[in-house]
């Protein structure tokens, strides 16, 4: 019976979960239409908060610190900044580099 109630649980939660991630992808357009300001960029210049305005669109790249192969230092260089040339230089036409750069999007730099 224990076995029956946890699978049925597992098989509601994971429904719930696919009708979030099927919503998911509204919420995450209108978060990527929000329009951000270079000074509100600027107020975000630390590892703890680090925003980075790349092509005229906005990052979040506090979670990335970390993760970066090319060193935290590379990153935290880049917070509260327009890293557009920076990241051109080191990335520019790179495939990888660029689609996981989508995943830290938050907005569109305004003009």
């Amino acid at each position: 019976m224990r076995r029956r109630l946890a699978t049925t649980t597992l098989t509601g939660l994971a429904a719930v979960l696919l009708l979030a991630a099927c919503a998911a992808p509204e919420a995450a357009e209108e978060a990527d239409g929000r329009d951000i300001a270079l000074s509100e960029v600027e107020q975000n210049a630390s590892a703890e908060s680090c925003w980075v305005a790349i092509d005229g669109d906005v990052y979040d790249l506090t979670e990335w610190i970390p993760q970066h192969p090319g060193g935290a230092d590379r990153i935290e260089a880049l917070c509260g900044t327009d890293g557009t040339a920076q990241f051109e230089g080191q990335h520019g036409g790179q495939g990888g580099p660029e689609s996981q750069l989508e995943e830290f999007r938050i907005g569109e730099l305004a003009d």
